[in-house]
């Protein structure tokens, strides 16, 4: 049923929140991350937590977070991230890229969000900068997950040959 709102309202995917403070767990069925510089001026990712059941364990999750802390470029964070959060980062252009991945499209981005303002209860557009940020991590994390699965690129105990 929410699947099928979301696509009536023009949209691919329904993001789903949780609790009153509108926790931001998964897009459809894909992990989530959102890529920002936080309110300590830090260039981060944060994915929501696997601790308390909520969030369903991803091998592709697993292997993006496994990158992002082997490249030591930013902070990388396990929590979950508000839609607050979401709409004051985008008011102070702090937030870079959100995207979703998986299995089946390793990752994919979020341009935009259709958010129904519990408060007022009307809908607001959010447009994610995710394509528009230089440098491209979502881009550059494909590319490397890719270049990986393609053999194009080591990456230590991940690929064995097989006889």
């Amino acid at each position: 049923m929410v699947g099928k709102l979301a696509k009536d309202m023009g949209c691919q995917q329904a993001l789903w929140l949780y609790d009153s403070d509108e926790k931001i767990t998964e897009a459809g069925t894909m992990n989530i991350f959102v890529y920002w510089i936080n309110e300590q001026g830090e260039e981060e990712l944060v994915t929501p937590p696997l601790t308390d059941g909520l969030i369903l364990p991803g091998i592709t999750r697993d292997s993006i977070l496994e990158i992002a802390n082997e490249w030591k470029k930013f902070k990388v964070t396990e929590r979950y991230p508000t839609m607050a959060e979401i709409k004051r980062s985008l008011k102070e252009k702090r937030l870079l890229q959100m995207f979703g991945s998986g299995t089946a499209c390793a990752v994919v981005p979020v341009n935009r969000i259709l958010y129904k303002n519990i408060e007022t209860n009307e809908y607001e557009n959010l447009q994610i900068p995710t394509m528009e940020a230089r440098p491209n991590f979502m881009l550059h994390l494909y590319n490397t997950i890719t270049d990986i699965q393609y053999a194009r690129q080591e990456w230590p105990g991940w690929m064995r040959d097989v006889i």
